[in-house]
């Protein structure tokens, strides 16, 4: 920066060159030089990042049934969005095409939609009836309880469709509780496209499990 008095520049604000003036305080002149070198925001470690952020959001909005749900410990003031997003960095990978298009690919085995620090229940089957359009949920009755494991806890179920983009989260049975929930397909679902999460909820819903990708068996 450089103070300065000129009559012929006067009290101007311009720029020449590299350098731009403006008027100061008592009748001096200021001059500033400018930067002209841009840094290049483009380098391809920010074209991955921004591929991978801009498919992450675009997936929380599918995801939000699950995530509404299934991130309740979260801290004040961060929503269900940005702990799905914080929480699934690693599900993303972002790749360059031979195009030379940076591409987002996202892993659904690795999706995270709930976490904390229940216990997942650990007997869980989930079997597919074509015909009838259903997927069976069957779950084992837990035998013991423990400070992250309340016989209350409820198993819910989200099934998400790829191709569709549509998911449908249903509450199933408690843990004490063996049995077998049918959640209906949604309409032109493709089986094949269907990846199924599970995932605890205290009966308050203020406390939650990490989810876990059911593996979906056909009936047939």
């Amino acid at each position: 920066m450089v103070l300065f008095r000129s009559l012929f520049f006067g009290e101007v604000r311009k720029s020449i060159g590299n350098v731009t003036t403006y008027s100061g305080a008592k009748g001096y002149s200021v001059g500033r030089t400018r930067r002209m070198k841009i840094r290049n925001p483009k380098t391809p470690g920010q074209l991955r990042q921004r591929a991978k952020m801009k498919e992450l959001l675009r997936l929380s909005l599918y995801f939000a049934p699950a995530a509404e749900l299934g991130f309740p410990g979260r801290t004040a003031g961060t929503s269900c969005y940005n702990a799905f997003v914080k929480e699934n960095m690693g599900a993303i990978t972002a790749t360059e095409s031979e195009s030379g298009e940076v591409v987002a690919t996202v892993n659904y085995d690795q999706v995270v939609c709930a976490s904390g620090y229940l216990t997942s229940l650990a007997n869980v089957e989930v079997t597919v009836d074509t015909a009838a359009k259903k997927v069976n949920v069957t779950q084992e009755a837990q035998t013991y309880w423990s400070a992250v494991a309340n016989p209350n806890d409820v198993l819910y179920v989200a099934m998400y469709e790829k191709e569709k983009q549509e998911m449908v989260v249903t509450g199933c049975r408690n843990r004490k509780e063996s049995g077998s929930t049918s959640i209906a397909l949604g309409k032109n679902w493709a089986v094949e496209n269907l990846v199924i999460y599970a995932f605890m909820l205290s009966k308050d819903k203020r406390k939650a499990s990490r989810s876990i990708v059911l593996q979906l068996t056909s009936n047939e």
